[in-house]
């Protein structure tokens, strides 16, 4: 059974696909703000019901980014992939699933169902404003009976921006996924992806300050206050998110490549009769550095440094037992050569504090001898 996540803090409202739904206590906040800003953004004065609509294009703006949430979640479900939470924040939202052996094609398609959900739910509401059902005449514009195709067309543009926006090539958004599913499924690279991915979302937080720069200056006008604080608004959030996933790409591609084969030092077994100048003799003729000490059984029992054997006086080490120069490791401390990636974190976590190495085993003969000291540094 796959361990959950840490979880979220805030208010649950239950459950859906398996996985927690969460409400930040900040979105309240949010809600708020957006209904003041909705009710008086063009300049009009604040009343009772104008913050009551602008409460319900808030309340429906935060439906929508639930629904793209929740296809996260439907998505990973149908893939067979345990979900954790669907969390609703201060910015938006994120959904937390199981990601053990991800694949490329299930990292996209999760990724692309939130835009997709967002667009349909876009056209469905340009196809009611198609219908007629709420033709504005000019005697409705007189009386400002207007809030019924307002809300709608709201929601139809709201989610149709949630939907190009969440489709851009770049990390935070969807299509930054998508995007990194597409490199990672070329290259069989999962890191190069995120790479190239978490750059997009670099050069995108760029473009949205020059274009909140240059499009007023392009149309002969000064750019205002408010043209500064949401390019500068989307840019710190988009920037330092690309930059946290370069970082970790870049740290976590090292993973790939390391593995309890390429950090051992060589070794050579022995079993526990041999003496100590035996085993330096074996070490010598077989080019070890260390040396793993088999019990009765077959099984290790522990390894001792060349350098070790050679501190005991020459002319006592053919008279010395291995146990007096023998380091013991516990049982299940071997390892394949060929433990990497994921798998060789987990078990360095696993035995970290339990042991100074792995010895590793190929083929069921001991091969070397891996520092967990060694694979730390090799990983950083």
């Amino acid at each position: 059974m796959t361990e959950s996540p840490q979880r979220t803090r805030g208010f649950q409202l239950g459950r859906a696909f398996g996985g927690r739904i969460i409400v930040q206590p900040s979105t309240l906040v949010m809600l708020v703000l957006l209904a003041f800003l909705f009710s008086t953004g063009g300049g009009a004065d604040l009343t009772r019901r104008g913050f009551t609509i602008g409460l319900i294009l808030a309340v429906l703006l935060f439906v929508s980014v639930f629904l793209h949430e929740l296809s996260h979640a439907a998505t990973a479900k149908a893939l067979g992939r345990e979900v954790h939470e669907v969390v609703i924040t201060l910015w938006g939202g994120h959904t937390s699933f199981d990601a053990r052996g991800l694949t490329p094609r299930d990292n996209g398609l999760t990724a692309a169902a939130g835009p997709l959900t967002n667009l349909v739910i876009s056209g469905l509401a340009y196809a009611l404003l198609a219908t007629g059902a709420f033709d504005i005449t000019l005697v409705d514009l007189v009386e400002g009976d207007i809030t019924g195709y307002l809300i709608v067309q709201y929601l139809a543009v709201a989610n149709l921006i949630l939907a190009i926006f969440n489709a851009l090539p770049g990390i935070p958004m969807d299509g930054g996924r998508v995007l990194e599913s597409v490199v990672w499924a070329v290259t069989k690279d999962r890191w190069r992806g995120v790479i190239v991915a978490a750059w997009g979302g670099r050069v995108i937080a760029v473009g949205v300050v020059l274009y909140a720069l240059g499009a007023p200056l392009a149309a002969g006008r000064t750019p205002t206050v408010f043209d500064v604080l949401w390019a500068g608004l989307i840019a710190v959030i988009l920037w330092p998110a690309a930059s946290q996933a370069l970082r970790a790409a870049q740290h976590l591609s090292k993973r790939e490549v390391v593995s309890a084969g390429s950090v051992m030092v060589p070794a050579i077994a022995v079993p526990y009769t041999a003496s100590v100048d035996q085993a330096l003799a074996a070490a010598v003729a077989a080019g070890a550095r260390e040396v793993v000490v088999t019990g009765a059984d077959g099984a290790v029992a522990g390894h001792f440094p060349v350098a070790i054997g050679e501190a005991v006086p020459a002319e006592s080490r053919d008279a010395t037992a291995l146990t007096s120069v023998l380091m013991p490791v516990p049982r299940g401390s071997e390892v394949p050569p060929t433990l990497g990636g994921e798998e060789l974190v987990m078990r360095l976590r696993e035995w970290w504090g339990k042991t100074d190495g792995w010895v590793v085993v190929d083929s069921g003969r001991p091969v070397g001898v891996a520092r967990l000291s060694d694979v730390m540094e090799a990983l950083r």
